[in-house]
């Protein structure tokens, strides 16, 4: 048995998770550098030996430097282990994926983040009549989402069988994208935000992105904080946003963008408050816009309200905006599928 330190066996793991394919000894020897280690080829190949033996990791491939992706099992791996080294580790997660972020929102084309949800196969069909009513009131990120049947991949994330999973535009995405018009972005925290009559009215629950280790929209949703079929039928109801800032001489580039993301739906749940002003009695740092973002998990959320387990995985993985389907497609597809 080859002794992995947990620190290196974690470092494995998440170049293995970042990875939009299956990556082989050299490559990753490379990658984890990034985390602090010398690792020669040799070594990174009896680790990853071990790694699999223990089900974190499968083989994508044959040959001696064979390709290797990381499983459900790896990925609830990063999650338990090293709490005290990932406070904070949300924030990082933000800019990083953000920086990889290639959307064109002219073209509609490009990189976006995606959320991952995995979810019993014999439950599709209840979970997309759950999500529709959130998509068609405009409560999620954007119109479009993504499913990939068990034992094959959605980006960079393996479906296990039995599972399906379904990918939902994360709001890091506008992050991304605003980065790219040169708009920095500062994400602040995620929160549960009250509707009423179908606008924001208040955050009833928050946390900080540079103190927790988990994104706060699974946690809200799995304390069962939410309510979010209730505010896309009825305008009256809680889902999960987040908070941000922008630099108030960025506010026309902001402007211009929010209003080209409209045709995919993105644009819709952006939120600008006014230049030094608090936003929902948030006060902003000076020289700063407070922004709220819909997230990307609330048609999740209500498939967890109809009492449908789930399993999710924010900013999860990179993904192609044109492999994407518009959610009424996607709800037709599922009819299709299970007539």
């Amino acid at each position: 048995m080859v002794e992995i330190s947990q620190k290196q066996k974690i470092a494995i793991l998440r170049v293995l998770r970042d990875a939009r394919e299956p990556i082989g000894s050299s490559i990753i020897a490379e990658e984890i550098k990034d985390y602090g280690f010398e690792l020669s080829g040799r070594t990174i190949r009896l680790y990853l030996q071990e790694l699999e033996n223990q089900g974190f990791v499968t083989s994508a491939k044959r040959g001696r430097d064979g390709g290797r992706t990381i499983t459900q099992l790896g990925y609830e791996e990063i999650r338990n282990a090293l709490v005290n080294e990932r406070v904070g580790f949300m924030a990082s997660r933000i800019e990083a994926l953000a920086c990889q972020v290639t959307f064109n929102p002219a073209t509609r084309e490009g990189h976006i983040v995606l959320n991952v949800t995995l979810l019993d196969q014999t439950h599709l069909a209840a979970a997309v009549r759950e999500m529709l009513p959130v998509f068609e009131a405009g409560l999620g990120m954007g119109h479009y989402a993504v499913l990939i049947e068990g034992g094959e991949r959605l980006g960079g994330f393996y479906i296990p069988p039995g599972k399906v999973g379904i990918g939902t535009i994360c709001s890091v995405t506008v992050n991304g994208i605003l980065l790219g018009a040169r708009v920095p972005v500062a994400s602040r925290f995620g929160g549960v935000l009250e509707i009423n009559q179908g606008k924001p009215f208040r955050f009833t629950d928050v946390i900080y992105y540079n103190g927790t280790t988990l994104d706060p929209l699974e946690i809200f949703i799995k304390g069962g904080l939410t309510r979010v079929s209730a505010a896309a039928r009825q305008g009256q109801g809680r889902i999960g946003a987040s908070f941000r800032e922008v630099p108030n001489v960025s506010l026309p580039v902001v402007e211009r963008i929010q209003a080209e993301l409209e045709p995919t739906g993105m644009g819709r749940g952006i939120f600008l408050g006014k230049p030094h002003q608090p936003l929902l009695d948030f006060q902003v740092e000076e020289g700063k816009t407070g922004m709220i973002v819909t997230g990307g998990l609330n048609p999740v959320a209500a498939i967890e309200e109809a009492g449908i387990p789930t399993l999710s995985y924010a900013l999860s993985t990179l993904y192609e905006f044109e492999k994407m389907t518009h959610y009424q497609e996607l709800f037709r597809m599922t009819a299709r599928h299970t007539a």
